[in-house]
């Protein structure tokens, strides 16, 4: 077994300081990351708790296997009560914080309470510190950063809030890095109602491993085979960016709010005229695929733009559902976004939103001032940007969240958010072209989001025989088919559930080629490293476990079935061009997915809350009786 790992738990009012240990009857039952935050935030709150209040907890958690060798284990949960959406915050980050996060001796920090002023959590030397972040509220991300580094060295790594999150803006990001951002369900904006700048680690004992010569064997194996597939090779060489091109070509590209799905005007944005402006590719800690590129590009009017990214989720928030077609303006906004640290994706929707509302006449001119929502107005999305930062104008508006400003804005205008769960959607493919895709989305426990549980591989032309191999029974190849999507949805959500625990990149997983991990390797790994043995069908009841509580969670807040959906748009407006023209999503059809859905979960068919049975058998009777875990 691996040295005691333990949790940090930080009062920020009266600044004391507590450390926990986690049980390995805590690991077995959770693994790490977004598995035990899971737990920490059922257990640390209450139903209707406001998520601004200083009860609400920040909760950090590295995953399992972060930090070792095992390839791409570099990934931290950041979660807490969502201030987006008033239901469940989780967001997930890569790059070198968890894995220096654990060489400090801790895997989770649990932070309560309302600094009297600005401060930073720094963990380094074997202690937890509180220090004065008076200097750097009000910087940048970047700017932010900077200062820390001059501070505790250029070895240390942090978690940063912008101007945005000091704002409360409610979806504001945290950031780490020169690109990394943990943007879904605006945690930033938790760090901000805790006057909480930044959390900053430095450590020198990096985790001892059970079986440590087998474990480098076994990762530089899985390193040589992942960096071998076709999927890897193109994100070497592209990024992200590739999925534009594809999803647009293929005409399931959400373009103008998703009044349509391809932006024909949007040839700049293709990912082969970034690759001109490229430096050099890099990856998250002991990544072998290297999706990240540095680019210099220079304009015309704004002198040369330096960045890390650029990724597909901001060229498909800020581009096609916006309108916006410039490659130039569009690098802008996203050196914008990640220096006032705002989550992409509900900045796009929003911006999307309002100008939809503009379009049809249902925004009155007192909410727009002198701004001109014209579909790819260069200039009203880079002033909305600005004012959502700032909650200025109607940027005020925008920053409470999607729910909030619709009550603002009018309740007719909701018809128009492309969102689930109080949370748009999170990436620009159309749902109406893919069942599982649309399946996965509404369900998400987060809310309307691509990463919890998409079956990507609905996407890839599978034979129904590579299907079959994939999971285990008939699985239709047809993504406009409702056959068997339940099972890939449901699937898939314990896989990803599994990945996040562990501390794995989605892309290292079976998300997007069959040939990545998957449960043999997360259990030879988690063997290696730690000397917990697990079947993979114990690895799929953890998966299970992950899940079911984050249901009750949402439960507990008042969610039942009728938040399983989608918007109007994708029931009653069919697609009116590209590959998938005239399709959309049947309700009957859905309903009967749901259906499916629920019953392999073990939740109840008519109201989505798990049964007794399913919970007692996962053992979370002992979660919910209050016992104490860890």
């Amino acid at each position: 077994m691996q040295s005691v790992q333990k949790i940090g738990l930080i009062d920020l009012t009266t600044g004391s300081v507590y450390e926990q240990e986690i049980s390995e009857r805590a690991r077995r039952l959770f693994l790490g990351g977004r598995g035990i935050n899971m737990y920490l935030l059922y257990t640390r709150t209450s139903a209707h708790l406001d998520p601004l209040s200083p009860d609400n907890p920040l909760i950090v958690g590295a995953g399992l296997l972060a930090g070792t060798c095992a390839p791409t284990a570099a990934r931290c949960s950041i979660s807490g009560k969502s201030p987006e959406t008033g239901l469940l915050g989780d967001s997930n980050i890569g790059g070198y914080f968890a894995a220096q996060l654990r060489r400090t001796g801790f895997d989770h920090l649990v932070i309560y309470g309302q600094s009297p002023k600005p401060v930073y959590v720094a963990i380094e030397d074997g202690g937890i510190h509180l220090r004065d972040a008076t200097h750097l509220w009000g910087k940048d991300t970047l700017e932010a950063m900077d200062l820390i580094r001059q501070t505790h060295g250029r070895a240390s790594q942090s978690l940063i809030i912008g101007p945005a999150g000091e704002n409360l803006v409610r979806f504001a990001a945290v950031r780490h890095g020169l690109k990394n951002t943990a943007a879904r369900t605006g945690l930033g904006c938790l760090m901000g109602a805790k006057r909480l700048k930044a959390i900053v680690v430095k450590g020198n004992r990096p985790p001892s491993l059970h079986r440590p010569e087998e474990m480098a064997a076994y990762s530089t194996e899985l390193r040589h085979r992942l960096k071998g597939t076709r999927t890897s090779e193109v994100l070497h060489r592209y990024g992200t960016p590739f999925l534009y091109d594809l999803h647009n070509a293929r005409g399931i590209l959400r373009t103008r709010n998703a009044q349509a799905s391809q932006f024909k005007e949007g040839r700049e944005l293709r990912a082969g005229n970034l690759l001109k402006y490229y430096t050099k590719a890099s990856g998250c800690y002991a990544c072998p695929i290297q999706c990240t590129h540095s680019y210099r590009y220079p304009t015309r009017d704004r002198g040369e733009i330096r960045g890390t990214g650029l990724e597909y989720g901001v060229i498909g928030s800020l581009g096609p559902i916006c309108g916006l077609k410039s490659l130039e303006c569009l690098l802008e906004v996203s050196d914008l976004l990640n220096r006032l640290g705002l989550d992409a994706s509900t900045t796009g929707n929003l911006i999307a939103w309002v100008m939809e509302l503009s379009q049809r006449g249902l925004l009155s001119p007192k909410f727009t001032g002198d701004l001109n929502l014209a579909w790819g107005d260069e200039k009203a999305i880079i002033s909305l940007v600005r004012q959502i930062a700032a909650r200025e104008g109607l940027g005020a508006i925008l920053a409470d969240g999607a729910w909030e400003a619709s009550r603002q804005l009018g309740l007719e205008s909701r018809r128009y958010l492309i969102w689930s769960k109080k949370l748009p959607q999170s990436d620009s493919v159309d749902l109406r072209a893919w069942r599982g895709f649309a399946l996965g989305v509404a369900t998400a426990t987060r809310g309307a989001d691509h990463l919890r549980s998409r079956p990507t591989l609905e996407a890839l032309a599978l034979t129904p025989e590579e299907l079959r191999q994939v999971y285990g029974r008939e699985v239709s190849p047809d993504p406009t088919s409702y056959e068997g999507k339940a099972y890939m949805v449901w699937w898939s959500e314990i896989q990803y559930a599994l990945g996040d625990a562990l501390g794995l990149c989605r892309f290292a997983q079976k998300f997007n080629s069959v040939e990545h991990l998957g449960l043999e390797e997360f259990a030879r790994l988690i063997l290696f490293s730690t000397g917990m043995e697990f079947s993979t069908y114990e690895l799929m009841q953890v998966g299970e476990r992950i899940v079911t509580l984050e249901r009750l969670f949402l439960n507990r807040e008042g969610v039942d079935r009728s938040w399983d959906t989608l918007p109007d748009r994708y029931f009653e407006e069919p697609m009116e061009s590209g590959h998938f023209k005239g399709e959309k999503i049947d309700r009957d059809a859905f309903n009967g997915m749901l259906d499916e859905y629920y019953r392999l979960h073990g939740w109840d068919v008519a109201t989505g809350v798990p049964q007794a049975e399913s919970w007692r058998d996962l053992g979370l009777d002992q979660v919910l009786k209050g016992e104490a875990l860890l």
